[in-house]
């Protein structure tokens, strides 16, 4: 599988990411909801209160501290909701991450205009301005919050990246995976067992305390039984393709021409492979991480 990465600051599927991964989401609302808390104690932008009559006993800074947290509630059910959907929806078009992204402003200010309005008696108001001051409060409030922690996110990427280099680096290979590489299997005593080309090895599937090397010789899949655990192999080639899907399978990530998911879970089918392995739930996560981040592969929906 050809293997891309677009080292661009701003890319739609690393934004897709970004806005679906659930540490970058608890970090946004970490730090928005600290610069909230900063903005109303210091700052004080009770001014937005003036746009409003007050018939309430409630101070300025308490009506706008009960409007911001409003608006943060607000915030905090729109990304829950954002990152779900973009979880089952991978291939969400850019125009349609905009409209939601919009529509959250919309909402969001909406119902902090509303709250002020309603904490303050209800009484009259001066809509226009009131919209404006709370648009652009609103606005200001996330523009830290969503700049820093994406560039935290940029970095976690990048270093993602260089980890797949390393890896790369290490099995002899330039960018692409060298398919020439030898790939040897030792037993439990730390004898060479088996070895084959990393293009020819499917996967790797545990048997008691054996472990069942399954790869193409002379066109046609073939088996080799070794004495070792699937732990151990998976150890001794942690910076390869060679990954782990499931506790009874490891895969070869270079083989691995399709992923999609059935009734029972997510599989993988293999290059010159009638088997179709299983992706347990433990493994869907780094599996998908994985592909995502190392080849131009569809992730399934």
């Amino acid at each position: 599988m050809e293997k891309t990465y677009t080292d661009q600051l701003l890319n739609i599927n690393s934004i897709r990411r970004f806005l679906s991964r659930r540490e970058s989401i608890f970090l946004f609302l970490v730090l928005t909801f600290a610069v909230t808390i900063l903005l109303v104690v210091f700052g004080q932008p009770t001014a937005i209160t003036d746009f409003t009559t007050q018939q309430t006993s409630i101070s300025p800074l308490g009506r706008i501290a009960i409007t911001f947290t409003t608006g943060f509630v607000s915030l905090l059910l729109s990304r829950i909701i954002l990152s779900l959907v973009l979880r089952r929806h991978k291939e969400l078009q850019p125009a349609a991450l905009l409209i939601w992204i919009i529509g959250e402003l919309v909402f969001c200010t909406a119902v902090m205009s509303l709250v002020l309005w309603a904490i303050s008696g209800a009484g009259r108001v001066q809509l226009a301005p009131l919209v404006g001051s709370i648009v652009l409060g609103y606005i200001g409030v996330l523009s830290v919050p969503c700049v820093v922690t994406y560039l935290i996110y940029r970095l976690h990427e990048s270093d993602q990246e260089i980890r797949r280099l390393r890896r790369e680096k290490q099995m002899g290979t330039t960018g692409q995976t060298n398919l020439d590489t030898t790939i040897n299997f030792y037993g439990k005593g730390g004898k060479l067992a088996f070895s084959t080309k990393l293009e020819n090895l499917l996967y790797v599937e545990a048997a008691d305390n054996y472990v069942n090397i399954h790869y193409i010789n002379s066109g046609k899949e073939d088996t080799f039984i070794l004495l070792n655990t699937l732990k151990n192999i998976e150890k001794h080639f942690s910076h390869s393709s060679l990954i782990r899907c499931h506790r009874c399978y490891i895969v070869n990530a270079e083989n691995v021409k399709l992923m999609r998911k059935e009734n029972t879970g997510m599989v993988l089918e293999l290059n010159e492979c009638q088997k179709v392995i299983p992706v347990s739930k433990s493994f869907a996560e780094p599996i998908t991480r994985y592909f995502a981040y190392n080849t131009n592969m569809t992730m399934p929906e």
